[in-house]
């Protein structure tokens, strides 16, 4: 792994950063808010002012991570509380309710919209990317470890099931969904050779290794199958990341979780390979940035909208201080959570 493919990796999760913010300041905009700063690169202080349009300032901060939209009116009023409320209507918190959500919803939707638009380009370009089988990436529970699972291994043959060929991961879930509890044996190409392993699968069905893409193969696709895929993939990412968290929340499986170091070194794997994989796990990151900021906890996107949900149902306004507060504290504790795993998991 060079410097070019680390180079590049940081590009490309900055630019799914910018993106989604893009997406917040073209929500915002469009519904009649008024945004006085983006900017493009870093968080902190201003360094350069890069130029200003339709009274938004474009500029770039201190520390070079992330980017910000300023959306003027989210913060609580500091003015005497005895004195009336500001009644601009550009303000964030006097634009209408469904303004309110778009716009917080737009950096998560951008982020979609975006993966959707690399999987059709792509597949548009250089034909269809079908995968065939699954490849072992890190073997993770002390009973694969047992039964002689390594990374690497291919799978071949899951008890009576065929896991090669279309749809392999799905074919891989079927065939463990379907002996949950057992002890079946599984079939793997190692090197040159087949293998036949006896692995126990777990009560969730989950024999407790991580998958990847192995062989795969390059077709030609027509544009109506680009599109098909352009919407689908997204879908079929999701559905996978919020059952492995599912897994993980509930004890059912013991996974490291990656930092922004993590990612890096991952995106800069793909790249290695070409840039087809290096743009398709860019839309697979695409996806889980958007993903991950719609969950409901506090400072992210989806805890916002949890109160804006809240003021649907209650017909008025959580407490502005309040929230705030709470959304402060979710920053301090999700930085120190992504610390944490960094030099956990990612440095140690």
């Amino acid at each position: 792994m060079g410097f070019t493919e680390i180079l590049t990796a940081i590009i490309t999760i900055s630019v799914l950063i910018i993106i989604h913010e893009f997406g917040h300041y073209l929500c915002a905009v469009s519904t009649g808010m008024k945004v006085d700063r983006f900017s493009v690169l870093g968080i902190g202080p201003v360094v350069a002012r890069l130029f200003t349009y339709k009274g938004t300032e474009f500029v770039l901060s201190a520390i070079p991570f992330g980017a910000y939209v300023h959306i003027v009116g989210m913060e609580p009023e500091d003015d005497d509380p005895k004195a009336p409320p500001d009644p601009d209507p550009s303000l964030f918190r006097n634009r209408p309710l469904w303004a309110r959500m778009l716009t917080i919803a737009g950096g998560p939707i951008a982020n979609y919209l975006t993966a959707s638009l690399i999987i059709f380009s792509v597949l548009a370009v250089a034909g269809n990317r079908d995968v065939i089988t699954m490849e072992v990436d890190a073997v993770q529970s002390e009973t694969a470890k047992s039964a002689g699972m390594e990374s690497g291994d291919e799978l071949i043959k899951i008890a009576e099931f065929d896991v090669t060929g279309d749809e392999p991961y799905g074919k891989v879930s079927e065939a463990t969904s379907s002996h949950k509890g057992e002890t079946v044996p599984v079939v793997v190409r190692r090197e040159a050779d087949e293998v036949e392993l006896q692995v126990p699968i777990s009560d969730a069905g989950l024999m407790g290794v991580g998958l990847v893409e192995g062989e795969v193969v390059h077709r030609p696709a027509s544009l109506g199958h680009s599109a098909k895929m352009a919407v689908r993939q997204p879908l079929v990412i999701t559905q996978k990341q919020l059952k492995g968290l599912y897994y993980l929340i509930t004890g059912q499986i013991d996974a490291k979780v990656s930092g922004p170091v993590g990612i890096v070194k991952e995106i800069a794997k793909s790249a290695e390979k070409g840039w087809i994989d290096l743009f398709f796990f860019a839309a697979g990151i695409s996806t889980l940035l958007g993903l991950f900021n719609l969950l409901p906890l506090p400072a992210l996107d989806g805890g916002r909208l949890v109160f804006l949900f809240y003021e649907l149902i209650a017909r008025r306004p959580a407490n502005r201080r309040m929230e705030e507060m709470i959304h402060g504290i979710g920053m301090l504790l999700l930085l120190a959570l992504i610390l944490y795993v960094t030099i956990a998991n990612d440095i140690l």
